[in-house]
């Protein structure tokens, strides 16, 4: 059984997720939607959808209900933007603030991949969610699920920020994936009258969050990896969003209808409707594409949202095999770009020499025992002192941090924390871009064997690669 390559970002990409379990048969009938330890009967769209049990919205919805929610944001301001007015708009979103604690590199290796920066706010609410979000290491969760996945040829920044819109974006220019905090102020007041606690408050709005942080992403992977979209991208990345959350079990379910139930409220509420030659869907679209990739992931455990009417019957015959084509046409989309170690968790050949990859452990950090690769991987050629890059990329991990353990001598205790999360969330992009550079471009043995030697990163850096 090969793991699904969304369960090795899923794992990742919530604060407190489970492992998506298998699914036992719903009773016929129950008219049921599953959370992590219930069973009730629940209509998912009376309100927000139902809580799963997750630490996530527990964590933020105490702190969401304190603040006031923004004047509830007029359908004109939600209006799709042409190329030229968000170009404009992103141009004057000020950039991520300089990175004290960044993460240094190693052997002149250019170090790519996703990074955190959370900008401040002269806007108390505003200020308040960046402190979710830091005291949460939201972002850095997702950012660290991502760099254990895929590799991206650049670095990316994940920016929350001040935008004066409401909006979420991928500015192709500047390498960033952008959530306004304006964005936040919609979703509070879009939730905050129907949810019926605090938890689920926290469930819908970061829920939502999340769906509009991957859909961002997806367009983010599609320019870095240079993807192709036969259709419309953004039908695309909505379909990208919501299979990694998919595969985050109930947790992520519940995120992905958040987002669902998003877009059913917009299409509800008027005023905002997509004209037809829009790149977007209709509103109403996204909703039901939404809830058909996740009924046709397991019809059984979902047969509610057919059985309460919300997804009609001839468009969920469907749905299992539009959900199996769109899965597998990702997969194949993402396998070349793909970790050593994310790699190695599917039925698919790493791209360096399965000899000088991270082999699994049994404390497999992608959800479950490596599979058994279908066909046999080439034996990588053997190195006369017998340095692999494995070895030479675990050096590189205890070099980078030792360097950083001591800048952190001088630092507060908030400027630690803070550079605690960034290696944590950056770490595995660098270490995976030294695994690749230093199989790609043959590293000598001698420089191998100087880099393990090394007491310092300077010194490492010196090797001669």
């Amino acid at each position: 059984m090969t793991i699904r390559t969304w369960w090795v970002i899923a794992v990742l990409l919530c604060v407190g997720c489970k492992k998506k379990e298998p699914a036992a048969a719903a009773t016929a009938g129950s008219g049921s939607v599953e959370s992590a330890g219930s069973a009730a009967a629940v209509d998912p769209w009376n309100g927000p959808p139902a809580q799963a049990d997750t630490k996530l919205g527990a964590k933020t919805g105490d702190e969401l209900a304190k603040l006031d929610a923004q004047p509830v944001i007029p359908a004109s301001a939600l209006a799709p933007q042409d190329d030229a007015a968000q170009a404009a708009t992103i141009k004057n979103i000020a950039q991520p603030t300089p990175d004290k604690v960044a993460i240094k590199g190693f052997a002149r290796v250019e170090t790519h991949g996703f990074k955190v920066t959370y900008n401040p706010s002269s806007n108390a609410s505003h200020e308040s969610y960046r402190t979710i979000f830091t005291e949460n290491r939201v972002f850095e969760t997702v950012a660290e699920g991502l760099n254990k996945t895929v590799r991206v040829p650049d670095s990316v920044d994940i920016q929350t920020v001040d935008c004066g819109t409401v909006n979420a974006f991928y500015d192709p220019n500047t390498r960033r994936i952008i959530v306004c905090y304006e964005l936040l102020d919609y979703f509070l007041s879009v939730f905050k009258d129907s949810a019926k606690n605090e938890t689920d408050l926290g469930n819908a709005v970061m829920g939502a969050v999340m769906f509009s942080f991957f859909h961002e992403a997806g367009h983010g992977l599609i320019h870095l990896l240079d993807l192709p979209a036969v259709g419309r991208e953004e039908d695309s990345v909505d379909q990208l969003a919501t299979l990694i959350l998919i595969a985050g079990g109930d947790d992520g379910v519940a995120m992905a209808l958040s987002g669902a139930y998003w877009f059913q409220l917009q299409s509800q509420a008027g005023g905002n409707e997509t004209p037809f030659w829009d790149e977007h869907a209709f509103d109403g679209q996204r909703f039901y594409n939404i809830l058909c990739l996740i009924y046709g992931s397991d019809p059984a455990k979902y047969q509610s949202f057919v059985a309460a009417g919300n997804l009609p019957k001839d468009r969920a015959a469907r749905c299992p095999e539009e959900y199996a084509k769109i899965n597998k046409a990702w997969e194949k989309l993402l396998q070349p770009h793909m970790t050593n170690g994310a790699a190695e968790n599917i039925d698919y050949q790493p791209s360096v020499p399965v000899a000088e990859a991270p082999q699994a452990s049994t404390e497999d950090p992608w959800g479950g025992a490596p599979s058994t690769p279908s066909t046999p991987e080439p034996a990588a050629p053997a190195r006369a002192a017998g340095i692999t890059c494995e070895q030479v990329a675990e050096k590189a991990a205890e070099l980078i941090g030792a360097e950083a353990q001591n800048r952190a001598k001088a630092m507060s205790a908030e400027e630690i924390e803070q550079l605690r999360a960034s290696l944590e969330a950056e770490l595995p992009a660098a270490i995976e871009q030294i695994l690749s550079t230093c199989a790609k471009d043959d590293w000598s043995d001698s420089a191998r064997a100087c880099i393990l030697e090394s007491r310092t990163l300077a010194t490492a850096d010196t090797c001669g690669t």
